[in-house]
């Protein structure tokens, strides 16, 4: 996994009709909550020396003039330029000069460029970008039409370009920080890896229906993979091994999504396999006192039919859910693309935990604290005296924190916005 800490910046013409709906739109969804995603950036306005229709500020590391671009030094953070492209874009000669250098700087660095086709003239662009597979949302209106951009068809075109997005984000930041002799450090997109992979579990008996629809789009619409049921247990491999090494060893998924259907409480492994998932992993951290830790996320799905009773399943906590309905289009889109943004969070929040100060009292969480998850690491176990936990975000609510101090009264909360005791 990528120790850089990522910065999105998104790029699009003045000119782009959409561009501002559409960077809005990213910042929300990349930053959802109280601070808790990575650093949105927008670029699009002239900067301020620069003349009537010249290009916006520069991106941290390049030097102006364009033929001297110079890409972020090693160990810097990893720029993520998103680059919303339209006929203005590419009917502009210094615009074009740009992106085709910023172009040139993919592969392997600390910059990764990302190319949005809004346009069927994208494609026209520099020889550069030429080489890179653009993300090609749904809904943009054909080349040509004067129709300006409608509600529904910005609404349309950010849907398809968030989930596209948030898979090659999370593929980006899951992929480890070494790379082939010759390329620049950081993760890069251009090796080939294992598809990451969602952990599906269900009540076969109730719970099939929404289950094997979050599976076919899995496999039908995304380049991801998914653990679905003894299907995908090797014949003579022991069971209960390949279920637990899924959910919490060495080959584990990246989510779990559960169907809670009447039937899900009723049955042991499926209440087993989400307590292990929910269960922190002690992650190793070179040459630190720190202990940092790790979380994937998880997802409820809950298809409780109508005046249905079940019993409570305390190892859900306070997992968030998202209700099943027959009647809601493409749901399976919006689960599976909600828990990849989650994956896409919890690989964010633990490249930056190594930024917290480090002291041999200090526990480094890349999720926000519950009771639950807390009590499994022995430290917080074993009376937690001066123990300090640092976590994602801007910090917990005041009610959050005062549950949190009866439960463990000698242990201090900071979050990673406030991290100086």
């Amino acid at each position: 996994m990528s120790s850089l800490i990522p910065e999105i910046y998104v790029l699009w013409h003045p000119r782009c009709e959409p561009g501002d709906a559409l960077a809005t739109r990213i910042y929300g969804w990349l930053r959802p909550g109280n601070g808790l995603g990575p650093q949105v950036f927008y670029r699009s306005l002239p900067a301020p020396e620069a003349p009537p229709g010249g290009l916006p500020p520069p991106l941290p590391g390049e030097s102006r003039p364009l033929s001297a671009i110079q890409a972020p030094p090693a160990g810097s953070n990893l720029q993520v330029v998103i680059l919303l492209i339209d006929a203005f874009m590419i009917a502009d000669p210094t615009w074009r000069h740009w992106i085709s250098q910023l172009a040139r700087e993919q592969g392997g660095g600390a910059r990764v460029c990302l190319p949005v086709a809004l346009d069927t003239t994208a494609y026209n662009g520099p020889v550069a970008l030429h080489a890179l597979n653009f993300l090609r949302p749904a809904g943009v209106p054909a080349s040509g039409t004067a129709q300006p951009w409608a509600d529904e068809v910005v609404e349309t075109v950010s849907r398809s370009l968030l989930k596209q997005l948030t898979e090659t984000l999370c593929d980006l930041l899951l992929r480890p920080d070494d790379a082939p002799p010759g390329a620049g450090p950081g993760p890069t997109l251009d090796l080939a890896r294992p598809k990451g992979k969602i952990f599906l579990r269900h009540a076969k008996k109730d719970g099939t229906v929404p289950a094997r629809r979050i599976r076919d789009y899995i496999y039908s619409q995304t380049q991801l993979a998914a653990f679905y049921d003894e299907n995908d247990i090797p014949y003579g491999s022991s069971f209960s091994r390949v279920l637990e090494g899924n959910v919490s060893g060495p080959t584990q998924s990246a989510a779990l999504i559960a169907v809670r259907s009447a039937e899900y409480a009723r049955r042991p492994w499926c209440r087993r396999e989400f307590s292990l998932f929910r269960r922190p992993l002690p992650m190793p951290a070179a040459g630190r006192m720190a202990e940092h830790w790790l979380l994937n996320p998880t997802l409820v799905v809950d298809a409780l039919a109508g005046g249905v009773h079940t019993p409570g399943i305390p190892e859900l906590g306070n997992t968030a859910a998202i209700r099943w309905s027959e009647e809601i289009p493409a749901q399976e889109e919006q689960i599976v693309t909600t828990v990849l943004r989650d994956v896409l969070l919890a690989a964010f929040h633990r490249a930056l935990g190594q930024t917290v100060p480090d002291g041999p009292n200090h526990l480094v969480l890349n999720w926000l604290p519950d009771p639950t998850s807390l009590l499994h690491i022995p430290r917080i176990r074993q009376a937690g005296a001066g123990v300090h936990v640092y976590y994602p975000g801007r910090g917990l609510t005041g009610l959050e924190l005062d549950t949190l101090t009866d439960y463990f009264p000698d242990v201090e909360f900071f979050s990673f916005d406030r991290m100086n005791p």
